[in-house]
């Protein structure tokens, strides 16, 4: 499955005259890109902040990935399954999706298992707070002893899809921008591709502020711009400190999670923070989020007072993973890959069809690693 608010993922929904008597004709990929307009109804997104809005979306997707990306015919197929799913899933989202492995796609094994702990595998820990910055929201989750802390996850909506509207905000005020497009209005995907290019940095306080006069080149579309220095800088700062006051700030976020763990377990996470997920590639992120903790929330509670450690210390990829430098918003995927090539090969942590079969959908909830 996608990793919730890594990216939307649509698919095209044909016209009822190219539907088959299973229902919907689903299109993906290159094959939605290259459609006739006139014969596709509707795209479908088929997640949203992390929740499933359509299964037989979802069915087709697997089905379309299994068949045409990895070349697997459903009826033969031999491969086991390790799917990474948002922390938030419900229990009945969980036997969904294990229904859908089983009788849609035919595994002949699955395993299921939450983002978070994932990530901190790929970091190569299982203890710590994982903060997952996805295009929806943003998740904090303590993992503990490779467990997660259901109970002290705490969230916001302030990622990257704020990013890009903020960005856009700022564009569009700055009249040297607006002015270089014919409307005079700055298109959405121009802000989409200058979020994403790595011009966008976070800042420290008091480090030397761009001018709002200083600009920077921009190629989209063929064509060269400029924007202005100031609204790169200030565009990711929400990720830190939102701009709306309804808004939960980042650092209240981690504190929160870390409070609603046991006293003798919080050193633990505090030395163990991850930060994974598409939103984290900002340059300066990480230095001002520690800033941020060090100044703010160490200071101001009493949260070491059994612990008797103030350190503080993120972690990311281990370095003998070369081939993955430059790639720690993807540590769930490492993750993922690490645990598949160890639990997969063992009964104890995976569910067969044979299980399934007897027990039904609810059995996946007996078996982890």
């Amino acid at each position: 499955v996608p990793q919730a608010d890594e990216s939307k993922t649509e698919t095209g929904l044909t016209s009822d005259s190219e539907q088959d008597s299973n229902g919907p004709n689903y299109v993906f990929g290159s094959a939605l890109e290259d459609a006739d307009a006139n014969t596709i109804d509707s795209t479908v997104e088929i997640m949203t902040n992390g929740f499933v809005n359509d299964w037989d979306a979802l069915s087709a997707f697997l089905r379309h990935i299994v068949t045409k990306e990895l070349g697997i015919r459903i009826s033969d197929n031999t491969s086991a399954f390790l799917f990474s799913i948002p922390v938030q899933w419900p229990k009945s989202d969980m036997e969904n999706l294990a229904q859908i492995a089983f009788e849609d796609i035919n595994a002949p094994t699955i395993m299921i298992m939450e983002q978070p702990l994932l990530a901190a595998y790929g970091n190569g820990g299982v203890t710590g707070i994982v903060i997952d910055m996805g295009h929806d929201t943003t998740t904090v989750t303590p993992v503990v002893d490779s467990a997660v802390q259901n109970s002290s996850i705490a969230q916001t909506a302030v990622s990257g899809a704020a990013v890009t509207t903020r960005l856009r905000e700022l564009l569009q005020a700055d009249t040297e921008t607006r002015e270089q497009f014919d409307d005079a209005s700055v298109p959405l995907a121009f802000a989409v591709a200058l979020k994403e290019s790595g011009l966008c940095a976070i800042q420290l306080p008091g480090s030397d502020a761009a001018d709002s006069s200083e600009r920077q080149s921009f190629e989209f579309g063929g064509k060269s711009y400029t924007v202005s220095k100031d609204v790169l800088a200030r565009a990711p700062d929400i990720l830190v400190q939102p701009t709306q006051a309804s808004a939960s700030v980042l650092t209240a976020l981690v504190r929160q999670a870390v409070l609603g763990c046991d006293t003798d377990k919080r050193a633990a996470l505090w030395e163990n923070i991850h930060i994974v997920g598409g939103s984290t590639q900002f340059s300066g992120l990480r230095e001002r989020l520690q800033f941020e903790l060090e100044n703010t929330v160490l200071p101001a509670s009493n949260i070491f007072a059994l612990s008797q450690t103030r350190d503080m210390r993120f972690h990311t990829l281990p370095e003998y993973f070369v081939g993955w430098r430059g790639h720690a918003h993807w540590a769930a995927f490492l993750g993922a890959c690490l645990v598949a090539k160890v639990a997969l090969a063992d009964a104890r942590h995976f569910v067969s069809r044979a299980e399934y079969n007897d027990s039904g959908p609810s059995i996946i909830h007996t078996k982890s690693f």
